[in-house]
């Protein structure tokens, strides 16, 4: 990608220069040493085959309007606190509870609280009593004999050769 950039930028500045100079150049690729690629049609090992091409630049200048300042009116709805009836379509008949006073003359004395509680005796029919043996647990005594492992040195006597070599001295006189 990098290497596309630097390119296209080294094409653009030749480019940029062949206008700028006002010389008609045979090609884009000019490497200096007298021969062109093959692209530009330049001359062949030295030989010329008379091929000239001229390039003719027409530059077209057209008008472009600056921009001028244009009014725009926008309407901004703006919330007015301002109380206006509205109806309502479906009409709801409400009822308005109003209260009356009311008079009592006559006071009534009572002489239990209300409510109070009645005791009414609950019977309930039994046939017959029956008494039934429930088994309890009792302990049993199962024997299970467990191996016990108990550590104690064991010893083997066994006879085992043993070679033991004595060395001699010399006694010189």
């Amino acid at each position: 990608m990098k290497t596309f950039i630097v390119l296209s930028m080294a094409l653009a500045l030749v480019a940029g220069a062949a206008l700028e100079g006002g010389k008609v150049k045979r090609g884009i690729w000019d490497f200096g040493s007298g021969h062109e690629s093959s692209f530009s049609g330049g001359d062949f090992g030295g030989h010329d085959f008379g091929h000239k091409e001229e390039v003719k630049h027409i530059t077209v200048v057209k008008k472009v309007p600056v921009p001028y300042p244009v009014e725009v009116t926008k309407h901004v709805p703006v919330e007015v606190k301002v109380p206006y009836p509205v109806e309502v379509e479906k009409k709801v008949p409400v009822i308005v509870e109003k209260k009356v006073p009311v008079i009592v003359e006559k006071k009534v004395h009572i002489d239990r609280p209300v409510p109070y509680p009645v005791k009414v005796p609950v019977k309930v029919p039994v046939i017959h009593k029956e008494y039934v043996e429930v088994p309890k647990p009792y302990p049993v005594h199962i024997e299970k004999p467990v191996p016990v492992i108990i550590k104690k040195p064991v010893y083997i006597e066994k006879t085992v050769p043993v070679s033991i070599h004595i060395k001699k001295k010399k006694h010189w006189h």
